[in-house]
């Protein structure tokens, strides 16, 4: 009886030990306060994505807008639906993927070198969506 309960608790401690570390990472999808509402959700722990209802062209104005205010671009590749620009000193890459004619899939992912920054994801995928509905 007590080598069955040494041998559980040594199953169980090295299930903990292998789930352990896909608690830390953050993999999967969380939801963020806030972007629920708008149809935002995190995909990383530096990437927001988002479905809205707007074209791709409409979607490519807003961002080109709001980044050109938030920083500076330094690519803009339009038939490819792909911005990179410099927020806060965070590298922004911005990919459209248009879903139809009214809706359009687009993601912001930040990194200030190798550290991802959701604050600033975050807020371009914010101010890009209420530019939008303006």
């Amino acid at each position: 009886m007590d080598m069955i309960r040494k041998l559980r608790n040594n199953i169980l401690a090295l299930c903990m030990v292998a789930l352990l570390p896909m608690g830390i990472c953050g993999c999967g999808v969380v939801i963020v306060a806030g972007l629920g509402a708008l149809g935002g959700y995190v995909i990383s722990p530096d990437t927001v994505e988002g479905v809205v209802g707007y074209s791709d062209k409409e979607l490519y104005a807003s961002a080109t807008d709001i980044l050109s205010i938030m920083g500076t671009m330094s690519e803009q590749l339009k038939s490819q639906g792909h911005i990179v620009a410099n927020v806060s000193g965070a590298t922004v890459t911005l990919d459209i993927i248009p879903m139809s004619k009214s809706s359009t899939k687009f993601r912001v992912k930040a990194r200030k070198w190798v550290f991802p920054k959701m604050a600033i994801a975050q807020d371009v995928y914010m101010k890009i969506v209420r530019r939008l509905q303006e």
